[in-house]
C-alpha cells in the first residue's frame, strides 16, 4: 500500500492543538502521559492553516477528537474555532477535558456549534471524591460539583457525553461509585484507563499500579455492572488467561503502525507531525511522520504486527511494569498473559 492510498483510509484523528504538554495544561495531572512530549517541544499554538491542510490531506476524514492543548480549557477558543472549520467541512467533533473551570469551558467551546455535530464531550474524572480528585488533578480548586454542571449543561443541550476514568491504586474502587452517581445523571457511556504507563512524578502518595489480579477483578465487575444497567463501556482487557489468551492470538487484528483507520496529529511550529500509533512513536521516532510532505515510511506486510510485537513495551510504556507483551507469569491460582493495552472490553448491553 502506497502512502496517498494510508491517507485516503484515515477516517478519525486524535489531534493535539499545541506542544507544550504538561507544562502548559491547566491541570498537573499525577500520572501526566504528556510529561516527556512537553520537554521535547517548545510551546506553540496550532493555527487555523493548518486546521485547512489536516482537511485538505485527509479527503476521507469522518471524525475528530479534540484533546487541546493538551486540554481543551487551555486553548477553548482556538478549539472551537478549529471545530467549526472541520463541522463546516462535514466531519464530526468530539472533545475531551478534565473538567477544569466547567461550565464556563463546556459553553465557550460549544459556542455556535449545534449538538447534532458533536459526536460527544470526554471528561475524565477518575473519582467523585473531591479530596482525591484534587490530588490526581493536581488543582486545589477543581470540584466535582463544578464539573457536573457542566455536564448538565451538556445533557440539557442534548450533547452526548462519556466518562473516562483512569484507574490507580489509589482509586481503584471508585470506579462503583463513578458510574452510579453519572448514571443517576443518565449517562450511559463509559471508557476507563488503566494507570499504567504514565510517568510518576510525586511519590508522596500512593500512585502506583493495580495488580493484575485485581485488575482482571474490576474488569469482570464493570461488564457485571454495564450489563445490568445497560452502558456502553471499555476497558483494557490487559491480563489473559490462558483461555483467553489462545482466542486473543487468533482472533486480535491491531494494525497501528501499517496504517489504519485513525492517527494521532500534533499541530508543531515545523509542521502537522502524525502516528498510526501513538505508544509506539514515544519509543522510536521514526513512527512519527509528517503529513504535509506525507512522508510516511514505515509499510509492513504483516498486518498484525502491533498485537504481539512488544516494541512498544519499554519501561516508559510497558503495561504494568511486569512483562513484555505475550510473556506469561504465575499468580497465586493462575498464569496470566500480559497483552497489548488497546485489546478492550468494548460492547453494548440491552
Amino acid at each position: 500500500m502506497d502512502k496517498t492510498n494510508l491517507l485516503k483510509q484515515i477516517k478519525v484523528i486524535t489531534l493535539y492543538t499545541g506542544t507544550y504538554g504538561k507544562r502548559k495544561c491547566t491541570c498537573s495531572c499525577m500520572g501526566c502521559t504528556q510529561e516527556n512530549y512537553g520537554r521535547r517541544y517548545k510551546d506553540y499554538q496550532g493555527s487555523m492553516n493548518q486546521i485547512k491542510t489536516i482537511i485538505k490531506k485527509l479527503p476521507n476524514l469522518e471524525e475528530v477528537y479534540i484533546l487541546g492543548n493538551p486540554d481543551i480549557s487551555v486553548d477553548t477558543e482556538f478549539c472551537n474555532l478549529a471545530a467549526k472549520e472541520f463541522i463546516k467541512a462535514n466531519k464530526k467533533v468530539m472533545f475531551s477535558t478534565s473538567g477544569y473551570n466547567g461550565i464556563n469551558i463546556v459553553k465557550k467551546i460549544t459556542k455556535d456549534i449545534e449538538a447534532k455535530d458533536i459526536k460527544y464531550i470526554s471528561y475524565s474524572i477518575d473519582t467523585i471524591n473531591d479530596k482525591k480528585l484534587q490530588i490526581l488533578k493536581g488543582r486545589k480548586d477543581i470540584k466535582i460539583s463544578q464539573i457536573d454542571e457542566a455536564i448538565q449543561f451538556c445533557i440539557k443541550n442534548n450533547i452526548t457525553v462519556k466518562i473516562q476514568p483512569t484507574l490507580w491504586d489509589i482509586n481503584k474502587e471508585d470506579y462503583k461509585e463513578i458510574i452510579e452517581h453519572y448514571s443517576n445523571l443518565g449517562i450511559k457511556w463509559y471508557t476507563f484507563h488503566a494507570g499504567s504507563f504514565e510517568a510518576l512524578t510525586n511519590k508522596r502518595i500512593n500512585l502506583s499500579h493495580i495488580s493484575p489480579t485485581k485488575w482482571r477483578e474490576i474488569v469482570k465487575d464493570i461488564e457485571q455492572i454495564a450489563s445490568k444497567n445497560n452502558l456502553k463501556v471499555k476497558i483494557p482487557k490487559i491480563f489473559l488467561d490462558t483461555i483467553e489468551y489462545k482466542k486473543y492470538k487468533e482472533q486480535i487484528k491491531l494494525n497501528c503502525i501499517n496504517g489504519g483507520e485513525e492517527i494521532q496529529i500534533w499541530m508543531q511550529e515545523d509542521g502537522l507531525k502524525a502516528t498510526f500509533c501513538p505508544i509506539l512513536a514515544e519509543v522510536n521516532s521514526k513512527y512519527i511522520f509528517d503529513l504535509e510532505t506525507e512522508e510516511i515510511n514505515f509499510i509492513h506486510n504483516n498486518r498484525n504486527l502491533c498485537s504481539v510485537c512488544g516494541k512498544c513495551l519499554d519501561e516508559k510504556v510497558r503495561n504494568m511494569s511486569i512483562n513484555k507483551v505475550g510473556e506469561y507469569f504465575k499468580t497465586k491460582n493462575e498464569i496470566l498473559y500480559n497483552v497489548c493495552r488497546y485489546y478492550s472490553v468494548k460492547r453494548k448491553y440491552g
